[in-house]
């Protein structure tokens, strides 16, 4: 140990009083910046946590927003459904009462038939026939029609032309005898 405090008494003591300063100042730089990067550590990580947070609130929002979406989509879905379902047991109803309704008609048909035959009348299968034969008729009598318009429309119209020419030549007329001298 004498020879450490020989050789420490060699170096004077304002040069050990530097050196304590300056281990001194390099430990204080030191946990300066130890504490820096610690602050710097928590800030990064309160950073990272608050855009963590923003990360599953947005996420949240979305599945929320997209399980909302779903819900009326399903909801508009079994609405369209519904809505079909009711037309379809409309159509059922319609035809059903269609059906009925033709089924009636050919059973009063039968019925009409069998007192006709009964009563020696030709039944309603000779109608068809009947109807088609009187609808030709009709189609010719309004032929007959429509080309008698036609050549009244004719007459009317040359009528027309001679009232316009006799009355020009009445005009005509009264002032040649007027302007004649007597």
């Amino acid at each position: 140990m004498s020879a450490i405090a020989s050789l420490l008494g060699l170096v004077p003591g304002w040069i050990w009083a530097g050196l304590m300063a300056a281990s001194v100042l390099h430990g204080c730089w030191i946990g300066h910046q130890r504490d820096g990067a610690s602050n710097a550590l928590h800030e990064l990580q309160a950073a990272v946590a608050k855009v963590d947070l923003a990360r599953t609130q947005a996420a949240f929002a979305a599945n929320s927003n997209f399980r909302k979406f779903e819900h009326q989509q399903a909801a508009a879905a079994a609405e369209l459904e519904h809505a079909n379902q009711v037309r379809k047991q409309a159509a059922v109803g319609i035809d059903r009462s269609n059906r009925d309704d033709v089924d009636g008609l050919r059973r009063d048909v039968a019925q009409l038939d069998a007192a006709a035959r009964r009563g020696g009348l030709p039944s309603a299968a000779a109608y068809p026939r009947e109807l088609a034969a009187s609808r030709r008729a009709a189609e010719n009598a309004r032929g007959l029609f429509l080309a008698c318009a036609a050549e009244y429309q004719e007459v009317a119209g040359s009528a027309q032309r001679d009232v316009i020419d006799l009355g020009t030549g009445v005009g005509f007329a009264d002032l040649v005898q007027t302007s004649a001298p007597p």
